[in-house]
């Protein structure tokens, strides 16, 4: 399969594959260079796409061997709804045990806008993991640059954005003052990424086997990614005002009331 390729094209399909990412990683990293995160911890979200993609595929094993394929509730033409959800759910699920297992219970995850940093890193790992698995997973040169190009665009951006909502609804966990609705408000971390994975997922499925003109099908395809994107900004944006009230100590307004304050967090981490 790659002896095929020469020497300048596998240089072209590799830069295509990671450096959108190294890209992205630098980013997020540059964004938090106020309040860095401990190295090792960066490392362990870095290299956590190889455990999330064996975890996700050992888990896809076990439940897509269940043969519900011809439930007329769940089938619609060639592609099987259960399947659809079972694959986003537990992606964004082995994404989420390694944030909230592993992580939110570091001492490090100190501020509100880390949520965003490990949570975005991990989900970056996990895309970029799968990328290279599937583009190396073609035959032929022009195969495997479209296909790294087209899942820079769309489903590398999708991961990071289920990210971002994961570590976002997280972090409003791990900051909050009581524990009444803690399971409610936990739950929302894994659920929300999986159903706008899951209409992703469907979405795509959709223009895949429905016989769509080509020009209609960019279309729609832009104007979707479009929408994550401008999910991902406002999940951000959001973070970034969460944290400086945090940050700052000030008085939260009454839809955020139940999250601490830096100080009054702190000041519980010392009594534990």
């Amino acid at each position: 399969m790659l002896s095929n390729l020469s020497f300048a094209q596998m240089a072209i399909v590799i830069s295509l594959s990671i450096i959108p990412s190294f890209i992205l990683l630098f980013l997020i990293l540059y964004s938090d260079r106020k309040n860095r995160e401990p190295v090792p911890l960066i490392i362990i979200s870095v290299i956590s796409g190889l455990f999330t993609i064996s975890l996700s595929l050992l888990i896809d094993k076990i439940f897509l061997k269940l043969n519900i394929s011809n439930d007329i509730l769940l089938s619609y033409n060639n592609y099987n709804i259960f399947k659809i959800i079972i694959l986003a759910s537990v992606e964004e699920f082995s994404k989420w045990f390694v944030l909230y297992i592993f992580l939110s219970h570091n001492s490090s995850y100190d501020d509100i806008y880390d949520g965003f940093v490990y949570s975005s890193i991990i989900s970056l790992s996990f895309a970029l993991t799968e990328t290279i698995m599937y583009v190396f997973s073609e035959t032929a040169f022009q195969d495997m640059t479209n296909l790294a190009i087209l899942r820079n665009i769309t489903s590398v951006p999708l991961h990071i954005v289920c990210g971002i909502i994961m570590g976002y609804n997280i972090s409003l966990v791990k900051f909050s003052k009581y524990k009444k609705n803690k399971m409610f408000k936990l739950s929302k971390s894994l659920l929300i990424p999986i159903f706008v994975h899951s209409l992703y997922n469907l979405f795509f499925s959709i223009l895949s086997f429905r016989n769509i003109n080509n020009y209609i099908s960019v279309v729609i395809m832009v104007l979707f990614i479009m929408g994550i994107y401008v999910l991902g900004c406002l999940y951000i944006l959001e973070t970034v005002v969460l944290n400086k009230i945090f940050m700052n100590n000030l008085i939260y307004d009454k839809d955020y009331d139940y999250l601490m304050t830096r100080q009054e967090f702190l000041m519980r981490r010392s009594n534990k």
